[in-house]
């Protein structure tokens, strides 16, 4: 009897894994390329993104410039997994699907009088338009939270400022939200 269960147990998990469901076949997850304009705070820039074929995570490669305070430039790194895909119906010819899913962010700027690196946890909420069958353009705003903020006036660890500014709380310091809109092409 006990046999019989294991044995109906795995034959359901593999008929479960193995079925495609309706949002994984239409939404590919091979490799991708694209790029994308982000705006937010503190920062805004452009993005290559891109997935491995094999690997269920999406990568991302920032150019900053810093929309307030100092004026800067920087580089970023983000890298996605979308635990959570599901279509949302049809917007004219397009497939319309919903992603969410936790994330890395880490990020390096420098300016005239400022220098800042970032290490943080992201959720990037997505709405991806699957146009002809392997053309995405997608939107993203992704909240983070900044685990570690180093700067020419100290370190942050969760917002809590150590340093020369002096030990104080900065909301600036542990949050941050990007928007991001662009495109992927699937291969």
């Amino acid at each position: 009897m006990l046999k019989k269960i294991v044995l109906m147990s795995v034959m359901v998990v593999a008929l479960a894994v193995g079925m495609p469901k309706k949002a994984q076949a239409a939404y590919s997850d091979g490799a991708a390329i694209g790029a994308s304009l982000f705006s937010g705070w503190p920062n805004s820039g452009l993005t290559l993104v891109g997935q491995f074929k094999g690997a269920p995570l999406m990568f991302g490669v920032e150019v900053l410039a810093g929309l307030f305070g100092d004026s800067y430039f920087g580089v970023g790194l983000t890298m996605d997994w979308w635990g959570l895909k599901k279509p949302l119906g049809k917007a004219g010819e397009s497939d319309v699907h919903f992603y969410l899913g936790p994330g890395l962010a880490a990020s390096a700027g420098f300016g005239s009088n400022y220098w800042s690196v970032t290490a943080g946890l992201r959720v990037p909420i997505g709405f991806s338009f699957l146009i002809k069958q392997k053309w995405e353009i997608f939107i993203e705003p992704a909240p983070t939270l900044n685990v570690v903020h180093a700067y020419n006036g100290g370190i942050s660890i969760l917002g809590i400022n150590i340093g020369k500014d002096g030990d104080r709380f900065y909301l600036g310091h542990l949050l941050s939200l990007s928007f991001q809109f662009g495109f992927r092409y699937w291969f």
